[in-house]
């Protein structure tokens, strides 16, 4: 059966990828992407994202989201995945594609036409879905599911000690989204870190078509700069298409909002502390989830 996804991002390099796989999967119907600024500001994510788009002849159409975290300023990772956004890849925008429905409308609005058959999968700041709960909770409550890429449990994060970045870029959005009863699924850096590719995989790449090649160059320009490639979002968005490749477990669990240092951290609750019931992904089968990644985006599959 086709899954109806929404993907919410802000492309980005492994945002990229992710949006790539899910186009090119035949048992899915993307409909649509809102985007977020994260990775970088509105209007590069923006463009991006109409740049792929047009490169894999997608129907789907962009809807721009937030320009900033509910509170305080933009903290994006520019440095990380170059001027442009998408490393060596410079795929043209098209800008016909670019709708003017905001993106946390898009949501909601999507959730109430297909009601309890629509997966949001989040790879960004949680900032489009917070203001979806907000002004739209109604609508927003009819989504099936929400997968999101964020959170550091147990393990390092990747902007500060404890925190992951898209937690950390707005952990406020995180705490509402956590609060609001979605039946929401946590992928974090406790198992985005683990995948690699190997040597033939990248080969492989380079030897498809025109959209393999570019994830091919968006991967060798994160690993040149970064010396290694952690698969956050296109790990995100498998855990949605194929939940059995992954171990869960069932947790209560806060988001840090306020702490200096802290800001950001997934913090279990102890027995008798109120927190939000999630699954959170704590194992993966990384081989079939390399296999399926690859051959999507080789083609699809």
């Amino acid at each position: 059966m086709v899954k109806k996804i929404i993907l919410d991002t802000d492309p980005g390099i492994d945002d990229a990828l992710a949006l790539i796989a899910a186009v090119r999967c035949k048992d899915v119907d993307v409909l649509g992407v809102s985007v977020v600024a994260g990775n970088l500001p509105l209007d590069t994510v923006t463009k991006n994202t109409s740049a792929i788009l047009a490169a894999l002849n997608s129907p789907a159409r962009v809807y721009p989201g937030a320009s900033g975290p509910l509170y305080g300023k933009l903290q994006d990772a520019s440095d990380i995945h170059g001027p442009g956004g998408l490393g060596g890849w410079r795929p043209p925008p098209d800008a016909s594609r670019i709708d003017s429905c905001h993106g946390a409308e898009f949501i909601a609005r999507t959730a109430a036409a297909f009601p309890g058959e629509v997966t949001l999968v989040t790879l960004g700041p949680l900032t489009n879905l917070a203001l979806a709960a907000e002004h739209f909770p109604g609508d927003v409550e009819k989504l099936a599911a929400v997968v999101a890429m964020g959170g550091a449990l147990g393990v390092p994060g990747n902007v500060t000690a404890v925190a992951e970045f898209n937690f950390w870029a707005d952990a406020d959005a995180a705490a509402v989204v956590l609060d609001s009863g979605f039946s929401l699924f946590l992928v974090g850096l406790n198992v985005t870190r683990n995948m690699v590719l190997a040597q033939e995989d990248m080969l492989a790449l380079t030897r498809g078509d025109a959209v393999a090649q570019g994830a091919a160059r968006m991967i060798e320009f994160i690993v040149a700069n970064e010396g290694e490639y952690p698969f956050h979002d296109p790990l995100a968005l498998t855990a949605a298409l194929k939940p059995e490749f992954f171990t869960w477990d069932t947790m209560q669990v806060n988001v840090e909002t306020r702490g200096t240092l802290c800001r950001g951290q997934i913090i279990p609750c102890k027995d008798g502390e109120r927190g939000a019931a999630i699954k959170i992904a704590t194992g993966a089968d990384y081989r079939r989830c390399r296999d399926f990644l690859l051959d999507l985006w080789l083609g699809g599959v």
